[in-house]
Order: structure tokens, then sequence, then C-alpha cells
């Protein structure tokens, strides 16, 4: 019998609601960015782009309690247990705390981010430090944000979900855009986006509150509730330490070898290709809290079902998209942001398509491997990689720039996509027909 959680209907209706979130955003900032880059010049682009990819790294301080959170929530949802309220304040409280202890890093080490470790133009040293400090003060929401969506999509409700982050991604391309053309500096535009993500949250939490009788905010958490979170987000934040370190050092690798601009030229026909991810992102994002509450009441034939339909459905769709970039990435990079650009990034692009094919695809095997319980499968596998891909990536961009950095990054990919599905594998195998366990750690 299926699950009311896996019907197929309820995932596709979900699926297409992460689409249009995403989609919508992405449509903006393709237009968005041609602006953006015009108004500020290579330079601050640059600076614009490590700041975004910091801001990115943050969920560093979300020590997996974001995923973690879904996944608890989804399965106390789908056993009607009655410490739910327990979870969720307890989960938002560590993540304001633990983004506070981010806040305080990147605030301290500004400077020497700067100074020593960016190769910065002198003229934007000042205007560097604001930013990397504004930037600070905004990890706390940003690190909140994960687990307050988290519930309303275990909870079902995408439509809010999507709702809420519409606005907010849209922040993200048109404050920029706005800003910078009307003559304001990265600080300013910074500041701009501290308050709208503030806002977001606040937002979130009053919808929370809407759609769950009988929740309140009392921050009122016991050991045993929390318990499964933290177990589960060790693994998770290990992870999630590694993963955007593998996904962005490219960049940082390029600011200190080549020079700041060397990341204006890289970033934006990375960020492009990247896009593709919207596809895997918005069906993961409908089946991870599905396969989550299936696992938790044992439902093993469902889980098994829509993995086998998330690969199907998943590779349908890329096909064509990463076909398209990778024969006319070139054409379309110098339509969308001109000459300049299209020749610093000619065979990047390309390189990169071949990479976002086989990325896209095991966002699968990893969203399975998560929703399942075994997130230590992924830290591991990271680790791995980390290993060879940290010296792998230094000496391809001293060799080759801009290409090697896309090379790099291919190639780590395409070997991770294997190994994740190699994993999905192993953890399907294992399952069982009766109630799914606690998260526990590896045996």
């Amino acid at each position: 019998m299926i699950s009311r959680l896996g019907r197929s209907g309820s995932i596709a209706r979900n699926s297409a609601l992460n689409l249009v979130g995403f989609a919508v955003p992405l449509v903006v900032g393709l237009l968005a960015v041609p602006v953006i880059t015009r108004e500020l010049g290579a330079a601050r682009f640059g600076l614009l782009a490590l700041a975004f990819a910091i801001l990115e790294y943050s969920s560093l301080f979300d020590l997996g309690l974001g995923a973690a959170t879904t996944r608890e929530v989804s399965g106390a949802l789908a056993r009607k247990d009655k410490g739910l309220g327990s979870l969720i304040a307890g989960s938002v409280l560590s993540q304001a705390l633990l983004g506070t202890v981010g806040a305080v890093i990147l605030f301290s080490v500004s400077t020497v981010l700067v100074d020593q470790v960016f190769v910065i133009p002198e003229e934007l040293r000042r205007e560097a430090i604001a930013v990397f400090r504004i930037l600070a003060l905004m990890i706390p929401a940003t690190v909140v944000l994960l687990s307050l969506r988290g519930i309303l999509e275990a909870a079902g409700r995408f439509d809010l979900s999507v709702g809420i982050r519409i606005p907010s991604s849209l922040a993200t391309f048109l404050i920029p855009a706005v800003a910078a053309s009307l003559g304001h500096g990265l600080a300013a535009i910074l500041v701009m986006l501290f308050a709208t993500r503030i806002l977001i949250c606040l937002v979130m939490a009053f919808a929370i509150k809407q759609i769950l009788p009988g929740h309140s905010w009392n921050f009122r958490a016991r050991w045993e509730t929390m318990r499964p979170l933290f177990v589960f987000g060790g693994w998770m934040s290990l992870s999630n330490a590694l993963s955007p370190i593998l996904i962005y050092l490219d960049r940082f690798m390029l600011a200190a070898i080549v020079g700041v601009a060397a990341v204006g030229y890289y970033t934006a026909p990375f960020d492009a290709v990247m896009r593709l991810l919207i596809i895997p992102a918005a069906l993961m994002g409908a089946v991870y809290p599905s396969v989550s509450g299936m696992a938790a009441i044992g439902d093993d034939g469902s889980v098994r079902r829509v993995y086998r339909q998330a690969i199907s459905k998943t590779l349908l769709m890329l096909a064509a998209p990463a076909l398209l970039i990778g024969i006319a990435g070139p054409w379309l990079l110098e339509l969308w942001l001109g000459p300049t650009f299209a020749a610093a990034a000619l065979d990047a692009v390309r390189i990169l398509a071949v990479g976002v094919f086989f990325h896209a695809i095991s966002r699968v095997p990893s969203g399975f491997v998560n929703a399942l319980g075994r997130p230590d499968i992924i830290a591991k596998i990271s680790l791995l990689e980390m290993a060879a891909h940290v010296p792998l990536a230094w000496s391809l961009i001293n060799r080759y720039g801009l290409n090697g950095a896309a090379l790099a990054w291919t190639l780590r990919v395409t070997v991770d996509a294997g190994l994740l599905f190699l994993a999905s594998s192993h953890v399907l195998r294992r399952m069982h027909g009766g109630p799914a366990r606690q998260p526990v750690s590896p045996r």
C-alpha cells in the first residue's frame, strides 16, 4: 500500500511549485546580472560574488540541523508525535545560536580576508572590509531560514515556502541591480539584503505558527527530542562544511592565484550553467520530506518506487539543456554578457556543461541517502574527494586559469556522481519492512 506521502500527485505538485520558485528568480537573475556587472565592474562584481559564496558557506554553522529538522519534523508529523513543538522550537533556537557564532568569527577575520587571503585592489580595501562585516551580520538569519523553510516543507506547505522564497530570491538580484544603477556601493547593497533577510525570517515564523495548530514559540526543548537532530546533524555538518568548499573552492583559488577580476569572469558562466540544478533541486525538495515520512512509517516499497521515478525524470529533463549549453554555450554567453566575458570563458562554459549534468543527476541519490538516515556516507565521500580535489584544483588553476578551474570541478562532480549512485544502491538494499529506525551513528 502506497503511503499518502508518496503519492505521485503530491510529489509532482510540490516539485512544480519548487520549480516555479527556482525559475522565476532565474529569469530575473539572467536579466539582472548584466546590469550588475556593467554598473559594478568586474572587480566589484567579483567581490560581490565572493560575498555570496561566503554567505553560502555559512551553512557550515547550521551543523546539519536544517536538513535534520526537515527529516525529523516529517517523521514526527507522519507518526503524529506529541513532541513536535519542542522539536521545532529547539531547532530554531539552536540555529540562531550557531549562526551568531558564525557571525562573530567572520566579523573578526574580515580584515585578514581582505589583506592576506584575497587579491583585492587597494582602492576597494575599505569597501571590501565593510562588505565582509555586514555579511557577518547576515549569517544568523541565513542559518535560521534553513530550519524555518524546512519546517514548512516538512508540513507539506510548499505553496507557502515557495511564496516566501520567490521574493527573497528576487531581492538577491534586484537589490544589487537597482542599487548599483542608483550609484550605491557594495556596503549599502549588503545592508539592504540584510534587512530583507530579517523580514523573510519573521514572515516564515508567522506562517509556521498559522499552519501548525497549537504550536507556540516557547523555545523549551527537551534533550530526548533534540538528540536525533544532533546525531543526524553531526554528519550533515561535516558535509555542510565540505560541500561549499568543493563547490566554491575554484573561486577562492582564482582570487588568490589570478586575481579578483578573474572570479568575476568565471562566476557569471559558472552560475548560469549551475541554474540547471533547479530541476533536481525542485524534484528532490519535494521528495526529501516525503521519503523521510515514508521511512518513518516503514513504507519501503514507496521509497524504492519514488527513487526509480526520480532518476528517470531527472535524466529526461536534463539531457537536452546540458547538450544545448555544451554546443551553444559560448554564443549564449556572448549574447548575455557580451564578447569580453564570452572570450574569457569560451572553453570553460563547455567544460562546465559536462560537469553540471553529472552534478545535477547526483542530487537524486544524495537526497535519498540523507532522507533514509545515512548522512555519514555523504560525509565520508566528501572527505575522500577533498583529499584529491584540493591539490588537483590548485595545479590546474595555476596551469590553465579559468579553464583549469572548470576542469577540476567537472572531474570532481563526475566521480562524485558515480560514488553516490553506488552508495544509494547499498542503502536501498539494506532497507527493511519494519518501522524506520531513529537516526543513529553508523555501525
